[in-house]
Formats: C-alpha cells, structure tokens, sequence
C-alpha cells in the first residue's frame, strides 16, 4: 500500500496547470505577435492569460455593412466573428443584460472595448467633433466611447434593423446627449446624406468588418473615410489581419480557412493590401497597433 501511494504522489506531481489545459490553447503574455515590423505596442499591463481565440472560433459571421446572410432563412443578426469570439458570444438578446428590450449583446465587443478605447485616446481631438462609427453592432461600443469623450458627438450606423434598434436602447439606457439616434449606412452601397447632415468628421471607427464581407466594403471603407473624413482626420479599423501574408495563431489561420469555405469572398485580408486601398483613395497609413487575442488596430489618416 505504501508502495502505491508513493507512486500516485509522484505521478500527480508531474502535472502542472499547462498541462492540464485544453489542447490548442496556451498561456502566454497578451501581446504575442512579433512577426510586423509595422507593428506598435500600446502600454498594456504585462499579463498572461488564456486565449480562446488559440482554438479557433465557433461562431458564423455577423450580418454587418456589405455583408449577406449566411442563412436567410434565421431571422436577427448573424453571431460575432470576432476572431477571440467562443461559444456564448453571440449577438442575442440575453437575460441578464440589463434595460429595455431589443439589447442585444456581444461578448467579444466587451472584451476589446477597452483596448480599443486606449487607442482613441491617442488620437481623439481634445475640442468639440464628431465621430461615425461604421458597422456598430449592439451599441456597446459607441455608449462605452461616447461616456468617455463627453466633448464628442457620436453617429452610430448599421445595415440590421434589429441592430439600429439595439444601439438606441442602449444609448437611451445610457442617458447619453452626445450619441445621436442611428441611421441605416452601407459601405457598400452608401446613402451619403444619411451621415453628411452634421458635416465633416474627425475620426472614423469599424471593429470587426473586413474579414467578413467581401473586398468590396474594405474599398467603401476607404472611400467612407476620404470623403467624410475631415483634414488631418482618423480612421480606425481593428480586427484579425494577415502580415507579409502570414497568420498570428494557428487559431486565426484556421478560421480564415473556413470563412473561405462559406463565401470565397471572405477572409482575412493582409495589412498591405488595406493599405493599398487606403492609398488609392487619398489615405495615409500610419501604423498597425498589436492589441489582445491576436487583433490588431490599423491607423489611416485624411492628408
């Protein structure tokens, strides 16, 4: 018996908390990627966590500016494809979220509020403006900027019915004066005087919308922004990119693979060729911010 014992002692001994994590996923500091030389890094705490985005997302893409149904037939908007995205994070309307009903709710929109919101800070005006959000989604993100920058009024956009919605009930949940009611705008396909009425804006954001619609929007995008953008104006894109046409996780790599299997249009596009699309419309690139679960936050400015 002592003998026995002795031997299950040893053998627990051996195993450590890696070890006993979910195969694909690993514990490692948040800012991984080191293979862009384009690359900045934003001042982050020095931590190490677990993420999910290792293991590849499970989620269909959402139904965002440019995009199309994945399944038509399912009323409401298509789940997040957020490349740090796991089961649960879909858009829905889920108990616990707290205010009037139609709030829809997205976990990955949660998670990189604030190192988005650590951007913004940089590069924001510090008198009165204007900010357009492109492909908002639930409101979460636009109530979390517009609290922040009280000095800026904010117009948030979608192509989802159910998402305009969304962003109004929590804008009016929030109380907020400097987030102006939602209006229905497509890259795609633009109704310019939905978003020209207050004039020219000094920063433009999109989370999440090039690696799940096709080329087209991507080019809109850069469009939206030379035209609407003011000078010296910002564009902010974040999301999951390929650099030099390499992939930050295998994880990322494999949910490129299967946005491609649904539509050949979709995919994770390389950091160059935003650029180039920046170019072609008048726009500067200015840098790629690393940012956690392998995204990263691309910077154009409007000479």
């Amino acid at each position: 018996v002592g003998l026995l014992i002795a031997c299950l002692l040893s053998k627990a001994s051996a195993f450590s908390p890696s070890s006993l994590a979910p195969p694909g996923i690993h514990s490692r500091p948040v800012a991984s990627f080191r293979c862009c030389p384009l690359l900045v890094r934003p001042a982050f705490n020095p931590r190490t966590v677990c993420l999910p985005s290792d293991i590849g997302p499970v989620l269909p893409p959402r139904n965002l500016p440019g995009r199309r149904r994945m399944d038509a037939s399912k009323p409401g908007p298509i789940l997040d494809a957020s490349a740090s995205g796991a089961a649960g994070s879909q858009y829905k309307d889920r108990e616990g979220v707290e205010g009037r009903e139609g709030k829809l709710y997205s976990g990955p929109a949660e998670r990189n509020t604030g190192p988005i919101l650590d951007i913004l800070k940089r590069i924001v005006p510090t008198a009165p403006g204007r900010v357009l959000a492109i492909a908002e989604g639930s409101g979460q993100h636009v109530i979390a900027f517009a609290a922040v920058f009280g000095h800026l009024r904010f117009l948030p956009t979608e192509i989802e019915d159910t998402a305009l919605k969304s962003i109004q009930a929590y804008t009016e949940d929030a109380g907020l004066s400097n987030v102006e009611a939602p209006v229905l705008f497509d890259v795609v396909d633009p109704d310019w005087d939905a978003v020209t009425k207050g004039g020219a804006y000094d920063v433009m954001y999109v989370v999440n919308l090039c690696h799940i619609a096709p080329w087209a929007a991507t080019e809109g995008l850069m469009a939206a922004a030379a035209r609407l953008l003011k000078p010296s104006g910002t564009l902010l894109v974040y999301g999951p990119f390929k650099v030099d046409g390499g992939f930050s996780s295998e994880g990322n790599k494999g949910f490129d693979e299967r946005l491609r299997q649904r539509n050949p249009e979709w995919g994770y596009r390389d950091v160059k060729e935003v650029q180039d699309a920046g170019a072609a419309k008048g726009l500067a690139f200015k840098e790629a911010v690393e940012v956690p679960a392998n995204n990263l936050v691309l910077l154009f400015s409007k000479p």
